[in-house]
């Protein structure tokens, strides 16, 4: 699964030039943002929690106001337990990878060089990279340790769908407000409780080149 996901990251980063060439400049651009995050788990009411995330990004041309926006990045999500359920999780942190192959539609038209609103959308797949977990034993008493991951324990991969409204300037300067859905319930040991990811996310980024145009 890991050299999958490696793979998957390489092909949906580079794949794109050979179908721009003849439908204009592709730019490179950096992201960072801040998550405001929600976990749906059936074993426990759960308090918000903060996180952030930083990667890569790729604007490549299709046709007319539609990009296709692939990208990759480090991200930070924990989850917090109101209650210490027993058997099982009361606190998760968590850093991952993800790629996301997103698409985009700005509202003005590339040929009017004009700051322009955006809507984005699409899904991403994240791999699990390393974490921190709280569990509970038999008798309700917490262990903390380092998140274990396997095909009994915490997922290591999982899936999200995005969908975000943003701005972005002629100078090259982007702000993003996105609401990320997870689809996939992280934990894999039998007769495990729900849990799944949602966040609000507010960010910005920079597309380098697009200045000099």
């Amino acid at each position: 699964m890991k050299k999958f996901f490696l793979l998957l990251t390489a092909v949906t980063l580079f794949v794109s030039f050979p179908f721009a060439q003849d439908l204009g400049k592709v730019y490179f651009g950096i992201k960072a943002g801040y998550n405001y995050e929600i976990a749906n788990y059936s074993a426990s009411k759960t308090n918000p929690t903060h996180s952030g995330y930083a990667g890569f990004m790729l604007k490549v041309p299709f046709e007319n106001r539609l990009h296709f926006v692939p990208q990759i990045d480090f991200n930070y999500r924990s989850m917090d337990a109101k209650s210490l359920p027993e058997k099982t999780y009361s606190k998760i942190s968590e850093w991952q990878c993800r790629v996301m192959p997103l698409l985009q539609i700005d509202f003005k038209k590339p040929d009017e060089h004009k700051n322009t609103a955006f809507v984005h959308f699409g899904p991403s797949i994240g791999f699990g990279i390393t974490g921190k977990q709280t569990k509970q034993d038999n008798n309700g008493v917490p262990t903390s340790g380092k998140l274990k991951y396997g095909f009994m324990d915490y997922g290591q991969f999982d899936a999200s769908a995005h969908l975000g409204i943003g701005y972005e300037t002629t100078k090259g300067f982007r702000m993003l407000l996105e609401y990320n859905y997870g689809l996939s319930s992280m934990i894999n040991t039998d007769d495990a409780p729900l849990l799944k990811f949602q966040s609000i996310n507010f960010g910005i980024g920079y597309w380098f080149g697009k200045s000099k145009k």
